[in-house]
C-alpha cells in the first residue's frame, strides 16, 4: 500500500485512519495494495477511484478490495479508516480461505464490493476500531486474536451482504438470459456486417456496459469477446470446409481487405490465415 508499516510487515494486520495513511505515504493519496487485502470502513462519503474506475461511496459502507489493486483516495474524511492485512493472517482453516477467495474480493464485474455493515457508524466504532485500540498495546497473542476476530466481523457482514445480492440476481437471471438469447440470435443474423457490440445494444434497447454485465452473467464472457469468438469460429470453419479463397473469405465475413481479416485470424487464431488452413487440412488428412 506504501512503504510498508512494521505492524503490517511484522504482524499480518494494520488498522489506520486515512490521514495517517496518506501522510505515511507522503502526502500522496495513490497507493497499490501490494498482497494484502484490505477492508475501507466509510464512515463519512468519499469517492475512490479503483483501477481507473471511479466509485462514490456513501456513509457507513464497507469497502472490499483485493490484493495487488491501484487505489487513488479523491476526497475522504480523517474518520475514514484502513484495515490491511495478509491472506497469512487470517487463514486459520478452509472457511476462512474460501471467505477470502469469494466475490467479496475477486468479482469479474468490477474491481470493488460495497456493502453496508451490521449497525450503524457507532457500533461499528465500538466493535472494531475501539475494540482493536483497546488491546493494541497488549500481549501479542491477544491483540492478534481480537484483531483477527475483528476482521472476521467485517468479511462476515460484506459476505451476508453477498448472498443477498447474489439471491437479487437469481431473480434478475430470467431477464438476462432473455436479453442474452436474443442477442445470440441477433448475432447469427448479422455477424458478417456488424461486428460492434453497440450495434446489438442499440437493437436490445440497452447499454454496451450492460449487455456485457447480463452476458458475463449467463455466458461467463463479455459481449465483445462473444462477438469475437462467433466470428473467429465462423472463420475457422470457412478455412477448413470452404472452396473459396482468402481474400473472398474476407469479403464473405464483412472484412474491408484480406489483411485486416488476416490481422483478426492472427490475432483470434493464432495462426495467419493460410497457416491456419494448412493447419486444419492436415489435421483432417491425418485424422482420416
Amino acid at each position: 500500500m506504501y512503504v510498508v508499516s512494521k505492524e503490517l510487515e511484522i504482524k499480518g494486520f494494520s488498522i489506520i485512519s486515512i490521514d495517517d495513511l496518506i501522510a505515511r505515504n507522503n502526502g500522496s493519496s495513490s497507493f497499490n495494495t501490494m498482497e494484502y487485502f484490505v477492508i475501507v470502513i466509510v464512515f463519512e462519503k468519499t469517492k475512490i477511484i479503483v483501477e481507473g474506475r471511479t466509485y462514490y461511496i456513501e456513509a457507513n459502507n464497507l469497502v472490499y478490495i483485493a490484493p495487488y489493486k491501484n487505489v487513488i483516495y479523491e476526497f475522504w474524511d480523517p474518520q475514514n479508516t484502513i484495515v490491511a492485512f495478509s491472506s497469512s493472517f487470517y487463514e486459520k482453516s478452509a472457511k476462512d480461505s474460501f471467505i477470502l477467495n469469494s466475490e467479496l474480493f475477486f468479482n469479474d464485474l468490477q474491481d470493488i464490493f460495497i456493502s453496508q455493515p451490521i449497525g450503524n457508524s457507532e457500533a461499528l466504532k465500538g466493535l472494531i476500531i475501539d475494540r482493536i485500540n483497546l488491546y493494541k498495546e497488549k500481549d501479542f497473542g491477544i491483540y492478534t486474536s481480537v484483531a483477527h476476530n475483528c476482521v472476521e466481523i467485517l468479511l462476515l457482514d460484506g459476505l451476508l451482504r453477498l448472498e443477498e445480492s447474489s439471491f437479487e440476481k437469481v431473480n434478475h437471471h430470467s431477464t438476462y438470459l432473455e436479453k442474452v438469447n436474443k442477442f445470440r440470435v441477433l448475432l447469427q443474423k448479422n455477424f458478417k456486417k456488424e461486428k460492434s457490440v453497440s450495434y446489438y445494444s442499440e437493437q436490445l434497447n440497452i447499454s454496451p456496459q450492460r449487455l456485457s454485465v447480463m452476458t458475463k452473467t449467463v455466458l461467463g464472457k463479455g459481449a465483445k469477446k462473444i462477438v469475437v469468438d462467433k466470428v473467429a469460429s465462423e472463420a475457422q470453419k470457412m478455412l477448413e470446409n470452404s472452396t473459396l479463397n482468402i481474400s473472398e473469405i474476407a469479403f464473405e465475413l464483412g472484412f474491408h481487405d484480406e489483411a485486416n481479416f488476416s490481422t483478426f485470424v492472427k490475432k483470434n487464431l493464432g495462426k495467419s490465415p493460410t497457416e491456419m488452413r494448412e493447419f486444419l487440412l492436415n489435421s483432417a488428412k491425418n485424422t482420416n
